[in-house]
Protein backbone atom coordinates (compact mmCIF):
# COMPACT_ATOMS: atom_id res chain seq x y z
CA UNK A 1 0.00 0.00 0.00
CA UNK A 2 0.97 3.50 -0.80
CA UNK A 3 0.69 6.50 0.91
CA UNK A 4 1.65 10.33 -0.59
CA UNK A 5 2.31 13.19 1.03
CA UNK A 6 3.30 15.20 -1.77
CA UNK A 7 0.66 18.37 -1.45
CA UNK A 8 2.11 19.02 1.55
CA UNK A 9 4.89 20.58 -0.25
CA UNK A 10 4.11 23.65 -2.04
CA UNK A 11 5.35 22.68 -5.54
CA UNK A 12 3.59 20.27 -8.25
CA UNK A 13 7.24 19.16 -9.19
CA UNK A 14 8.31 17.00 -6.07
CA UNK A 15 6.87 13.54 -4.59
CA UNK A 16 7.13 12.23 -1.35
CA UNK A 17 5.47 8.50 -1.22
CA UNK A 18 5.89 6.00 1.29
CA UNK A 19 5.06 2.35 1.21
CA UNK A 20 3.99 -0.14 3.61
CA UNK A 21 5.68 -3.06 1.27
CA UNK A 22 9.42 -3.88 1.43
CA UNK A 23 9.84 -3.04 -2.23
CA UNK A 24 13.17 -1.88 -3.36
CA UNK A 25 12.30 1.16 -5.62
CA UNK A 26 9.71 3.56 -6.24
CA UNK A 27 10.57 4.99 -10.22
CA UNK A 28 12.56 3.04 -12.33
CA UNK A 29 14.41 5.87 -14.54
CA UNK A 30 15.54 7.65 -11.45
CA UNK A 31 19.09 6.97 -9.63
CA UNK A 32 17.68 5.57 -6.27
CA UNK A 33 19.84 6.62 -3.31
CA UNK A 34 19.93 4.93 0.24
CA UNK A 35 21.37 4.81 3.46
CA UNK A 36 23.13 2.32 6.32
CA UNK A 37 20.95 3.88 8.94
CA UNK A 38 22.73 3.81 12.82
CA UNK A 39 21.45 6.91 14.47
CA UNK A 40 24.38 9.03 13.80
CA UNK A 41 24.61 12.34 13.32
CA UNK A 42 26.36 11.75 9.65
CA UNK A 43 24.81 13.23 6.41
CA UNK A 44 26.23 13.10 2.78
CA UNK A 45 25.55 14.95 -0.33
CA UNK A 46 25.16 12.43 -2.95
CA UNK A 47 25.65 12.32 -6.79
CA UNK A 48 25.36 9.75 -9.03
CA UNK A 49 29.11 8.30 -7.65
CA UNK A 50 27.83 7.71 -4.33
CA UNK A 51 24.40 6.38 -4.16
CA UNK A 52 24.76 4.09 -0.80
CA UNK A 53 25.78 6.19 2.45
CA UNK A 54 27.29 3.74 4.72
CA UNK A 55 26.78 4.61 8.58
CA UNK A 56 24.43 7.73 7.35
CA UNK A 57 21.17 8.79 8.54
CA UNK A 58 20.79 11.93 6.51
CA UNK A 59 21.06 12.77 2.35
CA UNK A 60 20.74 15.52 0.43
CA UNK A 61 21.06 16.22 -3.34
CA UNK A 62 21.28 18.65 -6.25
CA UNK A 63 20.62 16.20 -9.19
CA UNK A 64 16.71 16.13 -10.10
CA UNK A 65 17.83 12.64 -12.00
CA UNK A 66 18.33 10.95 -7.87
CA UNK A 67 15.88 9.81 -5.55
CA UNK A 68 16.22 9.59 -1.93
CA UNK A 69 15.03 6.55 -0.29
CA UNK A 70 14.43 6.26 3.45
CA UNK A 71 13.46 3.13 5.98
CA UNK A 72 11.31 4.39 9.40
CA UNK A 73 8.91 2.87 12.09
CA UNK A 74 8.38 5.80 14.42
CA UNK A 75 11.97 7.61 13.83
CA UNK A 76 11.10 11.12 12.32
CA UNK A 77 11.40 11.04 8.38
CA UNK A 78 12.09 14.60 7.82
CA UNK A 79 12.55 15.86 4.06
CA UNK A 80 13.85 18.99 2.65
CA UNK A 81 13.12 20.72 -0.45
CA UNK A 82 14.29 23.98 -1.89
CA UNK A 83 13.05 25.25 -5.49
CA UNK A 84 16.55 27.25 -6.64
CA UNK A 85 18.76 26.27 -6.03
CA UNK A 86 17.42 22.69 -6.03
CA UNK A 87 17.97 20.46 -3.64
CA UNK A 88 15.92 18.18 -1.99
CA UNK A 89 17.25 15.80 1.40
CA UNK A 90 15.52 13.42 3.66
CA UNK A 91 16.73 13.19 7.27
CA UNK A 92 16.26 9.49 9.87
CA UNK A 93 15.76 11.10 13.42
CA UNK A 94 14.87 9.66 16.54
CA UNK A 95 15.83 10.58 19.80
CA UNK A 96 19.66 9.24 19.25
CA UNK A 97 20.17 11.71 15.90
CA UNK A 98 18.72 14.50 17.59
CA UNK A 99 20.42 14.19 20.91
CA UNK A 100 23.35 14.01 18.54
CA UNK A 101 22.70 16.67 16.29
CA UNK A 102 21.79 15.22 13.03
CA UNK A 103 19.52 18.28 12.69
CA UNK A 104 22.45 20.80 13.14
CA UNK A 105 24.53 18.46 10.58
CA UNK A 106 22.00 18.53 7.71
CA UNK A 107 22.43 22.60 7.78
CA UNK A 108 25.46 22.87 7.70
CA UNK A 109 25.61 20.86 4.31
CA UNK A 110 22.44 22.99 3.40
CA UNK A 111 24.47 26.21 3.85
CA UNK A 112 27.12 25.20 2.21
CA UNK A 113 25.58 25.08 -0.72
CA UNK A 114 22.11 27.62 -0.26
CA UNK A 115 23.14 31.34 0.66
CA UNK A 116 19.13 31.86 1.53
CA UNK A 117 17.70 29.03 3.78
CA UNK A 118 14.29 30.83 3.77
CA UNK A 119 12.97 29.55 0.70
CA UNK A 120 13.53 25.77 2.27
CA UNK A 121 10.44 23.85 2.86
CA UNK A 122 10.47 20.89 5.59
CA UNK A 123 8.01 18.32 5.87
CA UNK A 124 7.66 15.55 9.18
CA UNK A 125 6.74 12.39 7.45
CA UNK A 126 4.66 9.59 9.58
CA UNK A 127 6.29 9.32 12.82
CA UNK A 128 5.08 8.11 16.71
CA UNK A 129 3.45 10.75 18.34
CA UNK A 130 4.44 11.69 22.18
CA UNK A 131 1.34 10.17 23.99
CA UNK A 132 2.69 7.14 22.61
CA UNK A 133 6.35 7.57 22.82
CA UNK A 134 6.74 6.88 26.73
CA UNK A 135 10.63 7.38 27.55
CA UNK A 136 12.66 6.94 30.93
CA UNK A 137 13.92 10.05 33.70
CA UNK A 138 17.40 10.02 31.62
CA UNK A 139 15.83 11.86 28.68
CA UNK A 140 15.63 15.22 31.05
CA UNK A 141 19.50 15.20 30.61
CA UNK A 142 19.15 14.98 27.16
CA UNK A 143 16.12 17.45 25.68
CA UNK A 144 14.36 20.48 27.85
CA UNK A 145 11.31 19.67 29.63
CA UNK A 146 9.30 21.07 27.53
CA UNK A 147 9.23 18.39 25.27
CA UNK A 148 8.65 15.79 28.01
CA UNK A 149 4.99 15.28 29.37
CA UNK A 150 4.27 13.67 32.40
CA UNK A 151 1.00 11.42 32.69
CA UNK A 152 0.07 9.06 35.05
CA UNK A 153 3.38 8.71 36.66
CA UNK A 154 4.65 8.06 33.20
CA UNK A 155 7.24 10.61 30.87
CA UNK A 156 6.07 10.66 27.54
CA UNK A 157 8.57 12.48 24.52
CA UNK A 158 7.76 14.44 21.49
CA UNK A 159 10.29 14.28 18.90
CA UNK A 160 8.37 16.27 16.39
CA UNK A 161 8.01 19.18 18.69
CA UNK A 162 12.25 18.84 19.14
CA UNK A 163 13.08 18.51 15.71
CA UNK A 164 10.53 21.50 14.70
CA UNK A 165 12.20 23.87 17.52
CA UNK A 166 15.59 22.64 16.17
CA UNK A 167 15.01 23.47 12.70
CA UNK A 168 13.49 26.93 13.19
CA UNK A 169 15.94 28.04 15.77
CA UNK A 170 18.93 27.44 13.10
CA UNK A 171 16.25 29.85 10.73
CA UNK A 172 14.69 26.96 8.56
CA UNK A 173 11.08 28.04 9.44
CA UNK A 174 8.38 26.53 7.24
CA UNK A 175 8.15 23.24 8.98
CA UNK A 176 5.01 21.15 8.23
CA UNK A 177 3.81 18.04 9.87
CA UNK A 178 1.92 14.69 8.10
CA UNK A 179 0.34 14.70 11.56
CA UNK A 180 0.57 10.88 11.01
CA UNK A 181 1.46 8.39 13.73
CA UNK A 182 2.92 4.96 13.11
CA UNK A 183 1.69 3.82 16.51
CA UNK A 184 -1.72 4.84 15.91
CA UNK A 185 -2.41 4.06 12.29
CA UNK A 186 -2.29 -0.09 11.68
CA UNK A 187 -0.88 0.45 8.15
CA UNK A 188 2.08 1.73 9.31
CA UNK A 189 4.87 0.19 10.70
CA UNK A 190 5.97 0.54 14.49
CA UNK A 191 8.61 -0.87 16.32
CA UNK A 192 7.13 0.49 19.67
CA UNK A 193 4.03 -0.97 18.73
CA UNK A 194 4.76 -4.46 17.39
CA UNK A 195 8.60 -4.69 17.56
CA UNK A 196 8.69 -5.46 13.91
CA UNK A 197 11.51 -5.69 12.12
CA UNK A 198 9.37 -4.23 8.88
CA UNK A 199 9.72 -0.75 8.11
CA UNK A 200 7.91 2.00 6.09
CA UNK A 201 10.08 3.24 3.41
CA UNK A 202 9.87 6.65 1.82
CA UNK A 203 10.82 8.40 -1.33
CA UNK A 204 11.61 12.32 -2.34
CA UNK A 205 11.91 12.70 -5.76
CA UNK A 206 11.63 15.37 -8.66
CA UNK A 207 8.90 14.38 -11.29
Amino acid sequence: MFFEFSKKIKSKKIKIIFSNNQIDGIKNEKLEASMQQTHSKNVQLVNNKNLFCKDTDGMLTMNKDICLKIKTADCLPIFFYNESPFIIGVVHAGWKGLKRGIIKETYKVIKNNIKDISTIQVLIGPSISQKNYEVQDEFFDYFESKFIAKKNNKLFLDLKGIATSQLKNLGIKNVSDTKECTYENEYYHSYRRDKTSKRLIGWIYYE
